[in-house]
C-alpha cells in the first residue's frame, strides 16, 4: 500500500501548477549534434600498407594510419592542403590534369619538410586527393606524402623514424654513386654505393622533358631527356667530350612520373646518370679533363 500511495502522490504533484521558468518541453533546450565530419589527416601522420611497390600505393592510397613514426611505416604526411574554388565545388575529386597547381604546392611543401629536393634522393612524393567516399562526405583536403625507396625500381623501404629534415646537409638518402643492374642486357636498376667504393654509375641531376607530350616508347623518351641528360653530365663532370668518349662514358635517365596521370599533373622530370663500362672508386663531379 505504501508504494501505491507514493505513486499517487507523485502523479498528483505532476498535475500541480508549473513552476515559473519551466516550459514543460523536455527536448527544445538540447543543443543540436554537430554534423558528421570526415576525419582529416595531419602533417606527421605515418601510414602502413601491405604493398611493397611505390606504384601500388600511388594508385591505391595506404589505409592504415599510425601517429607514431617510430613504428614501421612506409609513408609520412608532410603537408595537408585544401581544394578551393571550382575544384572544391565539384561533385567529385579533381582528375590528374586538374591537379597541376596541387602537385606544385605539394612539391614545394615536401621540399621544405625534407630540407631538400625529393627528386635528388631515394624518396618519392605521392599526392592523395580524398577518396570518393570522403569527397561525398565533405572532405576537400589533399595529402602530400613522402616515401623512402630502396632503389630506382621503386621497392618501398619501411622506416622507423620521421623523414622530416632527412635531406638537410646531404642526408644519407641523397642519390650519388651506384652499380648498374642489368637483366637481359637492359639497364633495370641502380644499387646505391659509396663513391669511394667500386661503382660504374653516378647521379648527375634532374632534367625536365623537352616536350610536354607523354613519352610512350624508347625513342620518345630519348627525345624527351637524352640531350638534356648529356648536357647535365657535361656540366656535372666538367669533362670535355673527348675525355668522356675516351672513357666510353654513357648516360641513362629514369622517368620520375609513375603514371600518365602523374605526368598530366605536371611531373615531366627524369633523373640523369653517367655510366661507365668499368668500375671506379672516385666521384666524377668536377673531374675535368682526366683519364679514367
Amino acid at each position: 500500500m505504501t508504494a501505491v500511495l507514493a505513486l499517487l502522490l507523485v502523479t498528483a504533484a505532476g498535475c500541480a501548477q508549473t513552476p515559473k521558468g519551466v516550459d514543460k518541453d523536455l527536448v527544445d533546450d538540447w543543443a543540436m549534434m554537430a554534423a558528421a565530419k570526415v576525419p582529416e589527416p595531419k602533417p606527421g601522420d605515418c601510414w602502413t600498407t601491405q604493398s611493397s611497390q611505390i606504384r601500388d600505393i600511388a594508385a591505391t592510397p595506404v589505409s592504415v594510419v599510425q601517429t607514431a613514426c617510430e613504428m614501421s611505416h612506409v609513408t609520412e604526411t608532410a603537408y595537408v592542403g585544401q581544394f578551393t574554388g571550382s575544384l572544391a565545388d565539384a561533385d567529385r575529386a579533381p582528375s590528374a590534369d586538374a591537379m597541376a597547381e596541387t602537385y606544385q604546392d605539394c612539391d614545394k611543401q615536401v621540399t621544405t619538410f625534407l630540407g631538400g629536393a625529393w627528386q635528388d634522393s631515394r624518396l618519392r612524393m605521392v599526392v592523395y586527393p580524398p577518396t570518393t567516399t570522403q569527397w561525398r562526405g565533405g572532405a576537400r583536403f589533399y595529402r602530400c606524402d613522402v616515401a623512402a625507396l630502396r632503389t630506382e625500381r621503386g621497392i618501398l623501404d619501411p622506416r622507423t623514424q620521421t623523414l622530416k629534415g632527412a635531406l638537410q646537409s646531404g642526408g644519407e638518402l641523397m642519390l650519388g654513386c651506384g652499380t648498374q643492374v642489368e637483366i637481359g642486357g637492359n639497364w633495370t636498376d641502380v644499387d646505391p654505393a659509396a663513391c669511394t667504393a667500386p661503382h660504374d654509375t653516378e647521379f648527375v641531376g634532374v632534367v625536365t622533358a623537352a616536350s610536354s607530350v607523354y613519352p610512350t616508347d624508347a625513342k620518345a623518351r630519348s627525345t624527351a631527356w637524352g640531350d638534356r641528360c648529356l648536357n647535365k653530365i657535361r656540366s656535372y663532370t666538367s669533362m670535355p667530350d673527348s675525355a668522356l668518349a675516351k672513357a666510353k662514358a654513357g648516360y641513362g635517365y629514369w622517368q620520375i612520373a609513375l603514371s600518365q596521370d602523374e605526368w598530366k599533373a605536371g611531373n615531366h622530370s627524369a633523373r640523369c646518370y653517367v655510366t661507365l663500362p668499368k668500375k671506379i672508386t672516385r666521384s666524377l663531379k668536377g673531374a675535368g679533363n682526366i683519364t679514367i
